[in-house]
């Protein structure tokens, strides 16, 4: 059926009435609403219902176009995985959860990271430039991470998604630089996203953040200092690039500079844990280990780390069991294992959240 700009049509999945503002990409149809929204809609669930153009829009047939019928907005999920053969860098996937007459109701957004590094990220929804929700944490190599989601009729609010990314350096003393990028989500754009995205592996509206090139780049290094150069000037240059490295990492936000410190893992003999174990009495020492034990779960769970290592030694074994008393009292903890492992030996507890 031919519909032409200014048609009153009816939505048959829902009896909703509007008129047609244009056409789009994909066999959709921008359809004004009465009560003003503008949605994207599929030709063949729109029905006609009065042959009268709008008077305040001048008519203009659109000739149908003549192409295969278009991919379902979600397809099932296929059997084989899918092959990062180039890694693309971070990306962020609009994943449509569907409504019982296939219309979109929302979307999950995906953080998808398919490159062998480490991140810190914080992400931010904003809705007409108001903050709607924010959300941190840190992405591994090769995965993703469900960050959020968007309603449909959210599209139409302006919407945009706010990121800030830090790869985080391999000697663990830091972070690289800062990152930022913001996306408008605008509807005539979005229903073009559609691809297929690495791990969901299945049809999502996928943008592009970041490439892997940007991610891994450098800072610019200083102007080197001309030699000949003294002990004394290589020595105060150091301590400034020192100072200077320290001070930016300070200046993360508080719950990003909070990952990029947290160590995943905790010594918990008593002469790493305190700084003068000579002076706590023999009954005290279990006690004291247990305490510095808590606070480090309590602060792992609120960071929202995927696994740790609890370094309990053999000895024993009255430190491990207490250890473990405590993760299966806890409803974050999904499953611990005390393996060998070649760093640990028999002597550490990895901890899965």
């Amino acid at each position: 059926m031919l519909f032409s700009i200014g048609t009153k049509v009816r939505l048959i999945h829902t009896n909703d009435v509007g008129v047609v503002q244009e056409w789009l990409e994909h066999d959709l149809i921008a359809i004004r609403l009465s009560d003003g929204d503008v949605i994207p809609v599929r030709q063949d669930a729109l029905e006609r219902i009065s042959t009268e153009q709008a008077t305040s829009v001048k008519a203009k047939i659109v000739p149908g176009k003549k192409k295969p019928e278009p991919l379902p907005i979600q397809l099932a999920t296929v059997d084989s995985q899918y092959m990062v053969l180039k890694p693309q860098g971070l990306q962020l996937a609009f994943d449509p959860v569907l409504r019982a007459d296939d219309t979109p109701e929302h979307y999950r957004l995906f953080l998808i990271n398919d490159t062998q590094h480490h991140f810190l990220y914080q992400l931010t929804l904003n809705l007409a430039k108001e903050k709607v929700w924010t959300t941190q944490g840190r992405l591994g190599p090769r995965t993703m991470v469900e960050a959020g989601s968007l309603k449909y009729a959210e599209l139409n609010d302006n919407a945009a998604v706010h990121l800030e990314n830090w790869r985080l350096l391999p000697d663990g003393k830091g972070t690289g630089r800062r990152l930022v990028k913001e996306v408008k989500l605008r509807p005539t754009q979005f229903f073009n996203k559609i691809t297929t995205a690495p791990y969901l592996n299945r049809p999502v509206y996928l943008y592009q953040l970041f490439s892997e090139k940007e991610l891994t780049a450098l800072p610019v290094p200083a102007k080197p200092i001309p030699p000949p150069e003294s002990l004394q000037a290589y020595t105060s240059r150091k301590v400034k690039t020192a100072t200077k490295s320290w001070f930016n990492l300070q200046e993360l936000p508080h719950e990003v500079w909070e990952m990029a410190t947290f160590a995943n893992e905790i010594d918990l003999h008593i002469e790493k844990i305190v700084a003068d174990p000579a002076k706590i009495p023999a009954n005290q020492i279990l006690s004291t280990q247990l305490k510095a034990f808590d606070a480090y779960l309590d602060r792992a769970i609120r960071l929202g780390v995927d696994r740790v290592f609890v370094i309990h030694g053999l000895g024993a074994g009255t430190l491990k069991a207490k250890i473990a008393e405590r993760l299966r009292a806890s409803p974050a903890v999904v499953s611990f294992t005390n393996e060998y492992h070649h760093r640990y030996g028999y002597g550490a507890t990895e901890v899965i959240f």
